[in-house]
């Protein structure tokens, strides 16, 4: 009853929000309709009346615009919450700040200017806590990260700054970087109440087993990264996938050899895979599928809004795939593909 009436007000709205979240047969509808423009597709988004900025790459001005959809949800349940349940969301929109960072690093290795990199980041409003002027006025990446451990992203900023010494690679920084964030969401859900994390260990345990998996397969076989530096890229810790399984996994040579040492239910949804694109759709879909059985419970917990905002960035994530696929001219069924609506990309 106590879960009940404190998050009455927070499931009420995430009700209404899911009310209005567009389903894959809506998705699927807008990519066949052969006179659908671009502003329909936004409008599903809730960004009717938008007009592309004129620019070089018209996908970042709409990826952004999208992100910033999400970030307005984000905002008003985040305003419901207090204590650790505020501090867990306001780690997961951490996600789009290091986002930020990743751009701003990229931006200072191939020289351009800061006007040009600041028109590739996300506002984070008042939630925003990366330091983003400080960061822009830096001579180089080594500065940079310098400054950056004196935030609050300086567990990032260390492993980053380690790799960078060690490398000076901009993939291996990356991957650095979106470890961490990982293993810090992973802290955040233990720092809950015991009933604050029902469900929500669930959902996240996944997404942080599908990740990892998803990571294993594109650095082994797609990246070809010999299998200790893949197994030290990858998370931690994990819900099916710990450690040293994860490491004997890391040793195999092809990837049918790691879907048949895999535990269920992986072994089961991946039979047949022979490549990590489709691995990804499939385990992303199982993650969809999880996050819409959470969100349609009547249950009063987190995990309800988690569960919303993953379906709603995916959501997000499938209308970009309709707007950049149909400025392309690219096929119906490759559309629906790079949408995660089919089951493998077209032959």
């Amino acid at each position: 009853m106590r879960a009940i009436s404190r998050y009455a007000y927070l499931n009420t709205r995430v009700s209404g929000m899911a009310a209005q979240l567009l389903s894959d047969h809506g998705v699927d509808d807008l990519i066949g309709k052969a006179d659908c423009q671009d502003d329909r597709v936004l409008q599903a988004a809730g960004l009717g009346g938008w007009a592309p900025e004129k620019s070089t790459d018209a996908g970042l001005p709409l990826e952004q615009q999208l992100i910033a959809s999400l970030l307005a949800d984000f905002a008003i349940l985040v305003r419901a919450l207090t204590g650790a349940p505020r501090r867990f969301f306001i780690y997961w929109a951490c996600r789009f700040e290091l986002r930020n960072l990743k751009a701003i690093v990229r931006g200072k290795m191939a020289g351009q200017p800061a006007a040009e990199i600041r028109r590739q980041l996300v506002d984070m409003g008042p939630y925003g806590r990366l330091p983003v002027d400080e960061l822009l006025d830096t001579q180089d990446v080594a500065e940079l990260l310098r400054r950056l451990e004196h935030t609050p992203f300086s567990a990032v900023a260390r492993e980053a700054r380690r790799i960078y010494e060690e490398r000076r690679e901009l993939f291996a920084m990356d991957a650095a970087v979106d470890r961490r964030y990982y293993a810090g969401l992973i802290e955040q859900v233990h720092s809950l109440d015991r009933g604050d994390r029902q469900q929500l260990d669930r959902l996240v345990g996944d997404i942080i087993d599908r990740t990892n998996l998803l990571w294993l397969l594109r650095y082994r076989f797609s990246y070809r990264l010999p299998p200790a530096q893949t197994y030290y890229l990858l998370i931690p810790a994990g819900d099916r996938l710990q450690g040293p399984l994860l490491q004997q996994l890391s040793r195999l040579e092809t990837i049918e050899e790691v879907i048949m040492r895999l535990p269920q239910p992986f072994a089961g949804q991946l039979a047949g895979v022979t490549t990590a694109a489709d691995a990804t759709l499939i385990l992303e879909r199982n993650s969809w599928r999880m996050a819409e059985t959470i969100l349609r419970s009547r249950a009063f917990n987190l995990a309800r809004v988690f569960a919303y905002l993953v379906l709603r960035g995916k959501l997000l994530r499938q209308l970009r795939a309709v707007v950049k696929g149909r400025r392309l001219s690219l096929a119906p069924d490759l559309i629906r593909w790079a949408a995660g609506l089919a089951a493998s990309g077209p032959m």
